[in-house]
Protein backbone atom coordinates (compact mmCIF):
# COMPACT_ATOMS: atom_id res chain seq x y z
CA UNK A 1 0.00 0.00 0.00
CA UNK A 2 1.24 3.21 -1.02
CA UNK A 3 1.28 6.31 1.30
CA UNK A 4 -0.67 9.54 -0.15
CA UNK A 5 1.97 12.03 -1.30
CA UNK A 6 1.86 15.67 0.13
CA UNK A 7 2.36 19.12 -1.80
CA UNK A 8 2.89 21.82 -0.77
CA UNK A 9 3.06 25.77 -2.05
CA UNK A 10 6.66 26.61 -2.52
CA UNK A 11 5.84 29.85 -0.14
CA UNK A 12 4.06 27.83 2.27
CA UNK A 13 6.79 25.65 2.12
CA UNK A 14 9.61 28.60 2.51
CA UNK A 15 7.71 29.79 5.48
CA UNK A 16 8.04 26.54 7.25
CA UNK A 17 11.31 26.39 6.34
CA UNK A 18 11.87 29.54 7.95
CA UNK A 19 10.22 28.76 10.86
CA UNK A 20 12.05 25.70 11.60
CA UNK A 21 15.70 27.47 11.34
CA UNK A 22 13.86 30.18 13.85
CA UNK A 23 12.92 28.26 16.19
CA UNK A 24 16.32 26.11 15.82
CA UNK A 25 18.39 29.00 16.72
CA UNK A 26 15.56 29.70 19.76
CA UNK A 27 16.31 26.43 21.35
CA UNK A 28 20.21 27.28 21.18
CA UNK A 29 19.51 30.52 22.56
CA UNK A 30 17.20 28.99 25.01
CA UNK A 31 19.56 26.10 26.04
CA UNK A 32 22.56 28.83 25.86
CA UNK A 33 21.08 30.81 29.01
CA UNK A 34 20.47 27.12 30.71
CA UNK A 35 23.50 26.30 30.37
CA UNK A 36 25.16 29.78 31.89
CA UNK A 37 22.55 29.12 34.45
CA UNK A 38 23.62 26.24 35.06
CA UNK A 39 27.60 26.69 35.24
CA UNK A 40 26.66 29.62 38.05
CA UNK A 41 24.76 27.35 39.96
CA UNK A 42 27.79 24.42 40.15
CA UNK A 43 30.33 27.54 40.79
CA UNK A 44 28.14 28.72 43.41
CA UNK A 45 27.89 25.12 45.00
CA UNK A 46 31.67 25.13 44.49
CA UNK A 47 32.64 28.12 46.23
CA UNK A 48 30.16 27.40 48.61
CA UNK A 49 32.00 24.06 49.45
CA UNK A 50 35.08 25.62 49.64
CA UNK A 51 34.21 28.32 51.69
CA UNK A 52 32.66 25.92 54.19
CA UNK A 53 35.89 23.74 54.06
CA UNK A 54 37.85 26.46 54.72
CA UNK A 55 36.04 28.07 58.18
CA UNK A 56 38.68 26.43 60.21
CA UNK A 57 41.80 27.79 58.14
CA UNK A 58 40.63 31.02 58.36
CA UNK A 59 40.03 31.11 61.80
CA UNK A 60 43.07 29.26 62.54
CA UNK A 61 45.43 31.49 59.60
CA UNK A 62 46.29 28.82 58.15
CA UNK A 63 47.40 29.31 54.96
CA UNK A 64 49.03 25.83 54.05
CA UNK A 65 45.98 23.94 55.22
CA UNK A 66 43.44 26.33 53.37
CA UNK A 67 45.92 26.30 49.72
CA UNK A 68 45.41 22.24 49.94
CA UNK A 69 41.51 22.96 49.90
CA UNK A 70 41.95 25.67 47.14
CA UNK A 71 44.33 22.91 45.25
CA UNK A 72 41.76 20.05 45.44
CA UNK A 73 39.76 22.32 42.71
CA UNK A 74 42.30 21.40 40.45
CA UNK A 75 40.74 18.57 39.56
CA UNK A 76 38.04 20.13 38.09
CA UNK A 77 38.91 21.15 34.69
CA UNK A 78 36.26 24.09 34.17
CA UNK A 79 37.66 25.83 37.34
CA UNK A 80 40.04 28.30 36.23
CA UNK A 81 40.59 29.88 39.44
CA UNK A 82 40.36 30.16 43.02
CA UNK A 83 41.22 32.26 45.86
CA UNK A 84 40.58 32.55 49.28
CA UNK A 85 40.84 36.06 51.63
CA UNK A 86 41.14 37.10 54.92
CA UNK A 87 38.93 39.82 56.43
CA UNK A 88 41.51 42.60 55.62
CA UNK A 89 41.65 41.24 51.76
CA UNK A 90 44.87 39.10 52.67
CA UNK A 91 45.32 36.57 49.79
CA UNK A 92 45.45 33.23 52.38
CA UNK A 93 45.68 30.97 49.27
CA UNK A 94 44.87 30.75 45.67
CA UNK A 95 45.77 29.02 42.29
CA UNK A 96 45.57 29.91 38.73
CA UNK A 97 45.58 27.60 35.13
CA UNK A 98 48.38 28.88 32.88
CA UNK A 99 47.89 31.51 30.85
CA UNK A 100 44.73 32.81 33.17
CA UNK A 101 44.51 36.57 34.37
CA UNK A 102 44.71 36.58 38.20
CA UNK A 103 42.79 37.24 40.60
CA UNK A 104 41.56 40.68 41.48
CA UNK A 105 43.24 41.99 44.96
CA UNK A 106 39.99 43.36 46.34
CA UNK A 107 36.98 41.04 46.23
CA UNK A 108 33.13 41.48 47.91
CA UNK A 109 30.83 38.66 47.90
CA UNK A 110 28.40 38.40 45.13
CA UNK A 111 26.03 36.23 43.48
CA UNK A 112 27.55 34.47 40.39
CA UNK A 113 28.53 37.11 37.46
CA UNK A 114 28.78 36.05 34.07
CA UNK A 115 31.07 37.75 31.29
CA UNK A 116 33.12 36.04 28.13
CA UNK A 117 32.43 32.92 28.62
CA UNK A 118 33.17 33.00 32.54
CA UNK A 119 31.45 32.93 35.74
CA UNK A 120 32.44 34.62 38.61
CA UNK A 121 31.38 33.94 42.14
CA UNK A 122 32.39 35.19 45.56
CA UNK A 123 31.22 34.36 48.67
CA UNK A 124 31.73 34.80 52.43
CA UNK A 125 33.30 32.13 54.85
CA UNK A 126 30.95 31.99 57.70
CA UNK A 127 31.00 30.16 60.61
CA UNK A 128 27.91 30.73 63.34
CA UNK A 129 27.03 33.35 61.41
CA UNK A 130 30.24 35.53 61.75
CA UNK A 131 32.55 36.37 58.76
CA UNK A 132 35.79 34.69 58.40
CA UNK A 133 36.50 35.61 55.32
CA UNK A 134 35.97 35.07 50.99
CA UNK A 135 36.07 32.76 48.74
CA UNK A 136 36.74 33.97 44.80
CA UNK A 137 36.19 31.28 42.15
CA UNK A 138 36.72 31.68 38.32
CA UNK A 139 34.95 29.05 35.94
CA UNK A 140 34.60 28.27 32.03
CA UNK A 141 30.17 28.26 31.48
CA UNK A 142 30.38 24.91 29.82
CA UNK A 143 33.34 22.54 28.78
CA UNK A 144 34.41 22.57 24.89
CA UNK A 145 32.47 19.24 24.08
CA UNK A 146 29.58 20.50 25.46
CA UNK A 147 29.88 23.36 23.56
CA UNK A 148 30.68 21.42 19.87
CA UNK A 149 27.42 19.43 21.20
CA UNK A 150 25.10 21.92 20.92
CA UNK A 151 26.17 23.64 17.93
CA UNK A 152 26.27 20.06 16.56
CA UNK A 153 22.42 20.06 17.70
CA UNK A 154 22.08 23.62 15.45
CA UNK A 155 23.81 22.50 12.75
CA UNK A 156 21.42 19.37 12.07
CA UNK A 157 18.25 21.43 12.71
CA UNK A 158 19.50 24.07 10.06
CA UNK A 159 20.86 21.47 7.55
CA UNK A 160 17.22 19.71 8.26
CA UNK A 161 15.61 22.76 7.89
CA UNK A 162 17.20 23.42 4.51
CA UNK A 163 16.62 19.69 3.15
CA UNK A 164 13.36 19.87 4.64
CA UNK A 165 12.99 23.33 2.70
CA UNK A 166 14.25 21.51 -0.63
CA UNK A 167 11.76 18.78 0.23
CA UNK A 168 8.43 21.15 0.77
CA UNK A 169 9.58 22.78 -2.79
CA UNK A 170 9.56 19.75 -4.90
CA UNK A 171 6.43 18.91 -3.07
CA UNK A 172 7.51 15.17 -2.79
CA UNK A 173 7.89 14.33 1.17
CA UNK A 174 6.02 11.50 2.29
CA UNK A 175 4.60 11.53 5.82
CA UNK A 176 6.03 8.55 6.71
CA UNK A 177 9.82 10.00 6.10
CA UNK A 178 8.56 13.19 8.00
CA UNK A 179 7.70 10.93 11.10
CA UNK A 180 10.97 8.86 10.86
CA UNK A 181 12.58 12.54 10.37
CA UNK A 182 10.99 13.92 14.01
CA UNK A 183 11.81 10.67 16.03
CA UNK A 184 15.43 10.53 14.97
CA UNK A 185 15.64 14.32 16.15
CA UNK A 186 13.65 13.64 19.08
CA UNK A 187 15.88 9.75 19.72
CA UNK A 188 19.10 12.75 19.23
CA UNK A 189 17.58 15.29 21.56
CA UNK A 190 16.98 12.64 24.42
CA UNK A 191 20.32 10.92 23.65
CA UNK A 192 22.06 14.82 24.55
CA UNK A 193 19.72 15.73 27.48
CA UNK A 194 21.00 12.11 29.18
CA UNK A 195 24.28 12.88 28.44
CA UNK A 196 24.08 16.28 29.71
CA UNK A 197 22.15 14.38 32.97
CA UNK A 198 24.68 11.99 33.07
CA UNK A 199 27.90 14.64 33.25
CA UNK A 200 26.06 15.87 36.25
CA UNK A 201 25.12 13.23 37.96
CA UNK A 202 29.28 12.14 37.41
CA UNK A 203 30.42 15.84 38.80
CA UNK A 204 28.25 15.85 41.96
CA UNK A 205 29.69 11.96 42.88
CA UNK A 206 33.42 13.66 42.22
CA UNK A 207 32.94 16.29 44.59
CA UNK A 208 31.41 14.18 47.30
CA UNK A 209 34.04 11.53 46.75
CA UNK A 210 36.46 14.30 47.04
CA UNK A 211 34.24 15.78 50.73
CA UNK A 212 34.77 12.22 52.32
CA UNK A 213 38.54 12.13 51.11
CA UNK A 214 39.17 15.11 52.76
CA UNK A 215 37.08 14.25 56.12
CA UNK A 216 39.12 10.48 56.02
CA UNK A 217 42.50 12.02 55.53
CA UNK A 218 41.50 14.42 58.55
CA UNK A 219 40.67 11.43 60.63
CA UNK A 220 43.50 9.60 59.77
CA UNK A 221 45.71 11.73 60.94
CA UNK A 222 43.88 11.86 64.05
CA UNK A 223 43.65 8.81 64.25
CA UNK A 224 47.39 8.13 63.84
CA UNK A 225 48.26 10.81 66.28
CA UNK A 226 46.14 8.80 69.31
CA UNK A 227 47.05 4.92 67.85
CA UNK A 228 50.99 6.06 67.99
CA UNK A 229 50.74 7.40 71.86
CA UNK A 230 48.23 4.59 73.24
CA UNK A 231 50.38 2.12 71.99
CA UNK A 232 53.53 3.69 73.30
CA UNK A 233 51.43 3.30 76.88
CA UNK A 234 49.83 -0.22 76.33
CA UNK A 235 53.94 -0.96 75.18
CA UNK A 236 54.64 -0.17 78.72
CA UNK A 237 51.97 -1.44 80.58
CA UNK A 238 52.21 -4.80 78.85
CA UNK A 239 56.19 -4.56 79.28
CA UNK A 240 55.83 -4.03 83.12
CA UNK A 241 53.14 -6.95 83.39
CA UNK A 242 55.32 -9.32 81.47
CA UNK A 243 58.50 -8.89 83.91
CA UNK A 244 56.11 -9.10 86.80
CA UNK A 245 54.92 -12.35 85.50
CA UNK A 246 58.04 -13.35 84.96
CA UNK A 247 59.61 -12.40 88.46
CA UNK A 248 56.16 -14.18 90.12
CA UNK A 249 57.46 -17.59 88.02
CA UNK A 250 60.93 -17.29 89.05
CA UNK A 251 59.40 -17.26 93.39
CA UNK A 252 60.68 -13.36 93.72
CA UNK A 253 58.16 -11.11 94.94
CA UNK A 254 60.11 -7.87 94.11
CA UNK A 255 57.56 -7.32 92.03
CA UNK A 256 56.23 -4.13 93.34
CA UNK A 257 57.90 -1.27 91.34
CA UNK A 258 56.91 -3.17 87.85
CA UNK A 259 52.98 -3.32 88.70
CA UNK A 260 53.75 0.55 89.72
CA UNK A 261 55.01 1.06 86.45
CA UNK A 262 52.14 -0.26 84.57
CA UNK A 263 49.68 1.32 87.01
CA UNK A 264 51.55 4.72 85.77
CA UNK A 265 51.37 3.70 82.46
CA UNK A 266 47.94 3.01 82.76
CA UNK A 267 47.16 6.47 84.67
CA UNK A 268 49.09 8.34 81.63
CA UNK A 269 46.41 6.42 79.36
CA UNK A 270 43.48 8.02 80.90
CA UNK A 271 45.25 11.46 80.87
CA UNK A 272 45.22 11.22 77.15
CA UNK A 273 41.86 10.33 77.15
CA UNK A 274 40.55 13.16 79.28
CA UNK A 275 42.90 15.21 76.89
CA UNK A 276 41.08 14.07 73.63
CA UNK A 277 37.74 14.41 75.32
CA UNK A 278 38.77 17.87 76.29
CA UNK A 279 39.88 19.19 72.47
CA UNK A 280 36.68 16.98 70.73
CA UNK A 281 34.70 19.40 73.63
CA UNK A 282 33.12 16.12 75.03
CA UNK A 283 34.55 15.54 78.15
CA UNK A 284 31.71 15.91 81.40
CA UNK A 285 32.45 18.90 83.48
CA UNK A 286 30.92 20.23 86.73
CA UNK A 287 30.90 24.27 86.43
CA UNK A 288 30.38 26.14 89.11
CA UNK A 289 30.56 29.92 90.12
CA UNK A 290 34.27 30.65 90.29
CA UNK A 291 36.67 33.67 91.82
CA UNK A 292 39.54 33.33 89.55
CA UNK A 293 41.86 35.53 91.74
CA UNK A 294 41.14 33.16 94.51
CA UNK A 295 41.66 29.84 92.26
CA UNK A 296 45.16 31.38 91.30
CA UNK A 297 45.95 32.25 95.24
CA UNK A 298 45.05 28.53 96.38
CA UNK A 299 47.21 26.93 93.54
CA UNK A 300 50.28 29.39 94.25
CA UNK A 301 52.01 26.46 96.56
CA UNK A 302 51.55 23.87 93.56
CA UNK A 303 52.72 26.25 90.79
CA UNK A 304 55.67 26.89 92.69
CA UNK A 305 56.52 23.39 93.08
CA UNK A 306 56.01 22.74 89.35
CA UNK A 307 58.22 25.35 88.15
CA UNK A 308 60.79 25.06 90.40
CA UNK A 309 63.47 27.76 92.36
CA UNK A 310 65.33 28.79 88.64
CA UNK A 311 61.41 30.79 87.94
CA UNK A 312 60.51 34.06 89.13
CA UNK A 313 56.73 34.42 89.71
CA UNK A 314 55.01 37.60 89.44
CA UNK A 315 51.20 37.92 90.15
CA UNK A 316 48.36 40.63 89.61
CA UNK A 317 45.18 38.99 90.87
CA UNK A 318 42.84 42.02 90.46
CA UNK A 319 40.15 40.07 89.01
CA UNK A 320 37.42 40.42 91.57
CA UNK A 321 34.32 39.32 89.47
CA UNK A 322 32.94 35.69 89.23
CA UNK A 323 32.46 33.52 86.25
CA UNK A 324 31.30 29.75 85.47
CA UNK A 325 33.67 27.08 84.79
CA UNK A 326 34.63 23.49 86.12
CA UNK A 327 37.63 24.52 88.87
CA UNK A 328 39.20 21.26 88.99
CA UNK A 329 39.29 21.16 84.84
CA UNK A 330 40.95 24.94 85.06
CA UNK A 331 43.46 24.19 87.89
CA UNK A 332 44.84 20.74 85.01
CA UNK A 333 44.64 24.13 82.62
CA UNK A 334 46.54 26.40 84.38
CA UNK A 335 49.17 23.96 85.10
CA UNK A 336 49.61 22.40 82.39
CA UNK A 337 50.54 26.50 80.75
CA UNK A 338 52.78 27.16 83.89
CA UNK A 339 54.64 24.02 82.82
CA UNK A 340 54.85 25.11 79.19
CA UNK A 341 56.16 28.14 80.66
CA UNK A 342 58.48 26.94 82.34
CA UNK A 343 60.16 24.65 79.64
CA UNK A 344 60.09 27.66 77.22
CA UNK A 345 62.56 29.02 79.94
CA UNK A 346 65.04 26.30 80.18
CA UNK A 347 67.61 28.74 81.70
CA UNK A 348 65.00 30.47 83.91
CA UNK A 349 63.00 33.52 84.15
CA UNK A 350 60.28 35.90 84.82
CA UNK A 351 56.61 34.11 84.52
CA UNK A 352 53.63 36.94 84.86
CA UNK A 353 49.84 35.27 86.29
CA UNK A 354 47.86 38.39 86.09
CA UNK A 355 43.80 38.24 86.49
CA UNK A 356 41.81 41.44 85.60
CA UNK A 357 38.16 42.43 85.16
CA UNK A 358 37.73 44.02 81.99
CA UNK A 359 34.95 45.09 79.31
CA UNK A 360 35.29 44.65 75.51
CA UNK A 361 33.36 46.98 73.53
CA UNK A 362 34.05 45.92 69.37
CA UNK A 363 34.70 42.58 67.81
CA UNK A 364 37.63 43.66 65.60
CA UNK A 365 37.56 39.94 63.59
CA UNK A 366 34.95 37.24 63.91
CA UNK A 367 37.21 35.13 66.28
CA UNK A 368 37.22 37.53 68.52
CA UNK A 369 34.99 37.28 71.91
CA UNK A 370 31.67 39.33 71.27
CA UNK A 371 31.43 42.95 72.91
CA UNK A 372 30.41 42.53 76.89
CA UNK A 373 32.07 42.00 80.18
CA UNK A 374 34.70 39.47 80.91
CA UNK A 375 37.45 37.74 83.54
CA UNK A 376 40.81 37.65 81.80
CA UNK A 377 43.74 35.16 82.78
CA UNK A 378 46.86 35.89 81.38
CA UNK A 379 50.25 33.85 82.02
CA UNK A 380 52.99 35.45 80.43
CA UNK A 381 56.97 34.22 80.60
CA UNK A 382 59.90 35.83 79.07
CA UNK A 383 61.37 32.28 77.40
CA UNK A 384 61.75 31.36 73.77
CA UNK A 385 58.40 32.11 72.26
CA UNK A 386 56.80 30.74 68.84
CA UNK A 387 57.49 32.07 65.39
CA UNK A 388 54.52 32.40 63.14
CA UNK A 389 54.62 28.80 61.53
CA UNK A 390 54.31 27.48 65.36
CA UNK A 391 52.19 29.28 66.66
CA UNK A 392 49.39 28.58 63.67
CA UNK A 393 49.93 25.23 64.82
CA UNK A 394 50.11 25.87 67.87
CA UNK A 395 46.45 23.98 68.82
CA UNK A 396 46.98 21.46 66.75
CA UNK A 397 46.26 18.29 68.12
CA UNK A 398 49.46 16.22 68.46
CA UNK A 399 51.37 19.24 67.47
CA UNK A 400 54.48 19.51 69.72
CA UNK A 401 57.79 20.78 69.42
CA UNK A 402 59.19 19.22 72.39
CA UNK A 403 61.74 16.03 71.67
CA UNK A 404 59.74 12.49 71.76
CA UNK A 405 58.51 11.08 74.44
CA UNK A 406 58.38 14.82 76.69
CA UNK A 407 55.43 15.81 75.54
CA UNK A 408 52.05 14.54 73.62
CA UNK A 409 50.90 17.50 71.69
CA UNK A 410 47.39 17.71 73.29
CA UNK A 411 48.30 20.01 75.76
CA UNK A 412 47.17 23.48 74.44
CA UNK A 413 44.65 21.94 72.40
CA UNK A 414 42.91 20.61 75.35
CA UNK A 415 42.94 23.84 77.07
CA UNK A 416 41.55 25.44 74.33
CA UNK A 417 38.75 22.31 73.86
CA UNK A 418 37.79 23.00 77.35
CA UNK A 419 37.91 26.55 77.19
CA UNK A 420 35.65 26.76 74.09
CA UNK A 421 33.11 24.11 75.67
CA UNK A 422 33.32 26.19 79.15
CA UNK A 423 31.90 29.11 76.97
CA UNK A 424 35.24 31.22 77.04
CA UNK A 425 38.15 32.14 74.62
CA UNK A 426 41.84 31.32 74.22
CA UNK A 427 43.83 34.00 72.34
CA UNK A 428 47.94 33.00 72.03
CA UNK A 429 50.69 36.14 71.26
CA UNK A 430 54.11 35.21 71.00
CA UNK A 431 57.26 36.50 69.19
CA UNK A 432 60.78 34.90 68.75
CA UNK A 433 62.82 35.58 71.75
CA UNK A 434 60.44 37.64 73.26
CA UNK A 435 58.14 35.33 75.20
CA UNK A 436 54.17 34.03 74.99
CA UNK A 437 51.29 35.16 76.80
CA UNK A 438 48.26 32.59 76.68
CA UNK A 439 44.81 34.87 77.70
CA UNK A 440 41.98 33.26 78.61
CA UNK A 441 38.92 34.85 79.02
CA UNK A 442 35.37 34.06 80.56
CA UNK A 443 32.26 35.82 80.80
CA UNK A 444 31.43 37.96 83.87
CA UNK A 445 28.38 36.57 85.57
CA UNK A 446 26.48 39.03 87.50
CA UNK A 447 25.76 39.11 91.30
CA UNK A 448 22.10 37.65 90.98
CA UNK A 449 23.60 34.61 89.08
CA UNK A 450 25.71 33.70 92.02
Amino acid sequence: MRLPKIAFHPMTALAISVGLILASIAMVLYQESLFERQAAREATVQANILASSVTAALAFNDARTAQEYVNALKANPDIEAAAVFANDDEELAKFLRPGVVDVPSKVVPHIAQMADNHVVVIVAALQRGSRLGTVYLRATTESTERRILRYGVLVLLVTMGALLTIAFAAAQISLTRQNASLADQARELSEANSRLKDEMEQRTAAEEALRQSQKMEALGHLSGGIAHDFNNLIGIIKGNLQLLIRRLQQGRTDVQRYAEYALEGADRAGTLTSRILAFSRQQPLSPIHVNISLLIRDMMDLIRQSVGNGTEIVTVLNAKCWIVCDPNQMEHAVLNLVNNARDAMPDGGVLHITTTDMQIDTQKVPEDPPPGKYVSLEIRDNGQGMDKDVKEKALDPFFTTKPPGQGTGLGLSMIFGYVRQSGGYLKIDSEPDKGTAITILFPQIEPAEK
